[in-house]
């Protein structure tokens, strides 16, 4: 537990119900000042000057001083999945589990945006907001959203309050480290006049960084085979419909603003669920089964890098790993029971009704969790 103040006591955490157990993200910033104070400093913009550090203070990296840069925000508010955290008065056996105050967020709900959580204490005499910030991105196959760093955020919201003269920025070492890319530090804001401005060291957690490698490419001494061709037409078709159908759901949600998200998701999802499988079976019909699970592998795996790389994604949990290697393997199947040497041989048309199965199963195990 951590003390806000010098009444309350706070678990530096949230959760998914009002249970200890049920613990999802940890509470990274802390802010001093009326709840409807902080709101309004969050929803509107504005620069200021820096304050010079203590000798006991580190300076931030040159790297992160240019981070600083005058930054132009654009905090909405927010619908999300209700979390709890619990507070309790200093000295008091018994506490209270506090739901969402507001929540925030810029970005596109289908893309990836910054998501804050705010909690203020329930007693009017205290004046805190203890915020959960983090960064996600919409997932089309778990039908919401995915956590992928909560550092990445947790900088974001510091820069947008370091750039008012009227707030004091610095962290604090809580310990709070479970939960994605989580350190133990939490930031602190302070608005009152008077109160310097210390910068911290931050100590940074490196995220697992998407990379592709490429081979080098043999010299090309005949003409592009209609084989290849075809191919290649196979793995840009995947390649294409996927991330058309990430950028048109972002592009109708920035046209349609009062138009409920969700409901954009929907209308979207059948070209995953159903365009993916059907285009894969189309096009690879008249290939052999190994450039056909070859080149369906390929480009599906190379939508979802060239997908998580646009929305500036660099860290993913383990299971979604799995999940997509799961997924290309599937649609590798419906290509190989698609391809032309597996249809002419009768005894081999399990391939495209496993392929078929093990996709539904992908399709349906994210969203089990629904149920």
């Amino acid at each position: 537990m951590v003390a806000p103040d010098d009444d309350s006591v706070l678990w530096p955490y949230t959760s998914k119900a009002p249970a200890f157990e049920e613990r999802t993200l940890p509470l990274n910033v802390l802010i001093e000042g009326h709840p409807e104070e902080t709101r309004r400093q969050f929803l509107e913009q504005g620069q200021g000057t820096w304050n010079e550090t203590t000798p006991e203070q580190e300076d931030l990296t040159e790297g992160e001083a240019d981070e600083r840069a005058a930054q132009t925000t654009a905090w909405r508010s927010a619908d999300g999945s209700t979390r709890y955290t619990y507070v309790a008065e200093n000295g008091s056996a018994g506490g209270l589990w506090l739901d969402e105050h507001y929540q925030l967020h810029d970005g596109e709900y289908l893309g990836s945006r910054h998501h804050i959580r705010a909690y203020a204490s329930p007693d009017d005499g205290d004046e805190w907001t203890a915020i959960q910030a983090h960064s996600e991105h919409w997932d089309w196959f778990r039908l919401s959203h995915t956590v992928d760093s909560v550092e990445r955020s947790q900088r974001y919201v510091e820069r947008e309050f370091m750039s008012r003269d009227t707030a004091g920025v610095t962290r604090v070492h809580l310990g709070n480290d479970h939960g994605s890319d989580a350190n133990g530090w939490v930031t602190t804001v302070g608005f009152e006049d008077g109160v310097p401005v210390h910068f911290a060291a931050l100590a940074l957690v490196p995220g697992a960084i998407l990379t592709r490698r490429t081979s080098a490419l043999r010299p090309i001494r005949d003409a592009v085979s209609a084989r290849l061709a075809r191919a290649i037409a196979l793995a840009g078709s995947l390649l294409g419909l996927y991330l058309s159908v990430r950028f048109g759901a972002i592009a109708a949600e920035t046209r349609t603003p009062h138009l409920d998200p969700r409901l954009i998701a929907g209308a979207f999802y059948p070209l995953i669920a159903i365009g993916l499988p059907c285009c894969t079976y189309y096009l690879s019909r008249s290939l052999d089964r190994t450039t056909a699970f070859t080149a369906t592998a390929v480009g599906f795996s190379l939508a979802i890098l060239l997908d998580y790389t646009l929305l500036g994604v660099t860290r993913l949990p383990l299971n979604v790993f799995v999940h997509r290697f799961s997924t290309a393997i599937a649609l590798g199947f419906v290509a190989v029971g698609a391809s032309h040497t597996v249809r002419i041989d009768p005894e081999d048309h399990d391939y495209l009704r496993l392929g078929v199965l093990l996709w539904t199963v992908t399709l349906l195990v994210p969203l089990l969790r629904f149920l």
